[in-house]
């Protein structure tokens, strides 16, 4: 869809300025280099900041935008100017190079197809179980939810009422748990493929073709197909498209994923960093009027959820058949929509944008919010669905936000901690990953043995 927009775009843009430009030559040389630049506009920008002609952006600046403008008038300055003879070399010059480009990443494509698609899980085999009791599974995942440990260290923030609470429920509750990755996509998929992302390592493999191949395998992993197969209904929450089953939410991962493959435009640039230049120039002013704003789609997704999970639970002690719910919140992933009290942020401190301390004092107010609506789901699933139950909580990942001032443990310390009905938790660690967790879980709980060293 974001290709067959583009490509609707440019050709109507191409003909509208055929039709008022004199010269059909100098025009098209004009257009051609102004697409180049508008495509890779956030490439060159980037480049720019790493060889320092430019200060680093995360955002588009209005002094970008207004440079944009200017480069595109002079350049359309310059091609007028220019004699018909150089115009022609110009535009073949540029004929040869994009036949040249297309050639290149054809071959690429094609011979990195099939070394991609090794990696694809598809055809992986299932688990089988065996006979014993098939108690429902709550999965229950916060975005971005830090480990204890990186919360007090880190932070001053300590966390004792969230973890005293679930070990009075019987939880296993862990201190220094880690994501084996940094990005939800890597980490989900390799949580739900029970094994670790051997192609992230792989450089031949581009970066956007790495985020496609992980969300292929979330849509069947190994970990949801084996419990189908074993006589389990596979309901989805969360980001994701899984099983057949579409994202119930607005802000889902495959729509993010087209902004992924077309970051380097400068529409994507200017219309993602739009908002965030209003509000780093103090003007506290929410642009959902304009478009759809990230944080007014997350404090809608978060309603949904909970209106999701009430339903759920209300119809939970009508069903007979075992069920996997996995349910993903976008907290306390920033936005920061409220404060602990469930008090709405003003956007600015919705985005960060009024200094370190008080974004980290936004955060753990956040997290304290979290903990509570957590809290209360745990009691609702005890209610409703009673003990015989397995409900795994976790961040997907650490805390991203404000790498320079923080060391790389940051980022992979999460939220990790189980309830098994029997209280099995034989060889479960403080330390555990994603991957290590499901596999015991499945071990105590299934007598399926982990045979695999996995860390």
């Amino acid at each position: 869809m974001q290709l067959l927009k583009y490509a609707v775009v440019t050709a109507l843009a191409y003909f509208a300025g055929y039709k008022i430009f004199k010269n059909k030559d100098r025009y098209t040389l004009a257009f051609s280099t102004i697409l180049f630049i508008f495509l890779f506009f956030g490439t060159i920008i980037d480049t720019a900041a790493a060889i320092r002609l430019v200060n680093p952006v995360t955002v588009v600046d209005t002094k970008l935008i207004i440079g944009f403008l200017a480069v595109c008038i002079i350049i359309s300055i310059i091609c007028s100017k220019l004699s018909q003879s150089i115009t022609i070399k110009l535009l073949k010059f540029w004929l040869v190079y994009c036949i040249l480009l297309l050639v290149y990443d054809s071959v690429a494509f094609i011979f990195s197809v099939k070394k991609e698609n090794k990696y694809l899980s598809a055809s992986t085999n299932t688990i089988s179980f065996s006979n014993r009791p098939k108690p429902s599974i709550f999965f229950l995942l916060l975005d971005m939810y830090p480990s204890d440990t990186i919360l007090k260290k880190y932070m001053t923030y300590d966390n004792v009422q969230l973890n005293s609470f679930l070990k009075e429920k019987g939880f296993f509750v862990t201190g220094n748990a880690h994501s084996l990755y940094e990005e939800t996509y890597y980490s989900i998929s390799s949580t739900l493929s029970l094994k670790p992302l051997e192609y992230i390592h792989d450089n031949t493999i581009k970066e956007y073709k790495k985020k496609l191949i992980a969300l292929k395998n979330i849509e069947q992993p190994m970990l949801l197909k084996s419990f189908e197969k074993n006589g389990y209904i596979i309901r989805n929450y969360s980001v994701f498209n899984i099983q057949g089953a579409a994202s119930p939410l607005q802000f889902n991962l495959n729509y993010h994923l087209d902004n992924v493959l077309t970051s380097a435009t400068f529409f994507n640039r200017f219309y993602n960093g739009f908002e965030p230049d209003f509000f780093l120039a103090n003007r506290n002013i929410d642009l959902s009027c304009l478009k759809k704003s990230w944080s007014s789609n997350i404090k809608s997704d978060l309603a949904t959820l909970q209106t999701d999970f009430n339903l759920l639970m209300d119809s939970f002690p009508n069903f007979n058949v075992p069920s996997f719910n996995y349910f993903h919140f976008m907290m306390p992933h920033p936005p920061i929509i409220y404060d602990s009290s469930g008090k709405e942020h003003s956007v600015k401190d919705m985005y960060n944008y009024n200094g370190f301390e008080k974004t980290i004092t936004n955060f753990t107010s956040y997290t304290k919010y979290a903990n509570n609506e957590l809290m209360k789901m745990v009691d609702t699933i005890f209610k409703k669905a009673g003990k015989n139950v397995i409900i795994v909580i976790q961040g997907d990942h650490g805390y991203r936000e404000a790498e320079e001032r923080f060391p790389d443990a940051v980022k992979y310390g999460i939220l990790n901690a189980v309830y098994l009905p029997g209280k099995n938790y034989s060889n479960f660690n403080d330390s555990m990953t994603p991957i290590f967790t499901f596999r015991q879980v499945l071990e105590n709980q299934f007598g399926v043995q982990n045979k695999l060293h996995l860390p």
